[in-house]
């Protein structure tokens, strides 16, 4: 899996480039380098930045979104799955929540409609087109959706998936 892990180091990079030369992006961005120690710009490195690029995509550090964006997580249902998958255009949409993967699950197999199962840290989200359309991805994309059979719990570590995933945190709606 290297799609969505390199993208994560894009926007690292683009995010560090973006803070040095941004000022008002420092100030929009103070409460994160608060978190993570960092009083001024001039000491920001790319470290910094990845920290702060998977604090947004819903990891508590760098460490933990580079253990499940390589695909290295093996014990996948007990893990923080992050929150990209839930981006602040989504907020609006009635989903269905669960706790558990198998309810989760068997509201996808049963649905007389299309849907989707996507992972939101601990929990799973059941949603329909219209959430999908949030992330923007273009047409070739959509078409890895039917590989992993809409479930972006259970074809983790797949390479669809992996590229499903590196699209979604392109698309974000915050871009440096």
């Amino acid at each position: 899996m290297e799609y969505a892990l390199q993208e994560v180091k894009t926007q690292a990079k683009k995010l560090l480039k973006a803070l040095k030369s941004e000022p008002s992006l420092v100030i929009a961005m103070q409460i994160p380098l608060k978190k993570i120690n960092i009083a001024s710009p001039e000491l920001l490195k790319l470290k910094h930045c990845l920290v702060l690029v998977s604090m947004e995509l819903g990891f508590k550090d760098w460490h933990e979104a580079q253990l499940l964006l390589s695909g290295s997580n093996k014990q996948l249902i007990a893990t923080n799955m992050g929150s990209f998958f839930y981006p602040k255009g989504c907020g609006g949409f009635i989903n269905e929540w669960f706790a558990d993967y198998t309810q989760a699950r068997k509201i996808l197999v049963n649905s007389a409609t299309s849907k989707w199962l996507l992972p939101y840290k601990n929990q799973f989200i059941v949603v329909e087109k219209e959430y999908i359309e949030v992330f923007k991805l273009n047409k070739d994309l959509m078409s890895y959706w039917a590989e992993v059979k809409h479930d972006m719990v259970a074809s983790y570590n797949s390479v669809a998936w992996d590229k499903i995933a590196g699209a979604v945190i392109r698309h974000r709606l915050r871009n440096y």
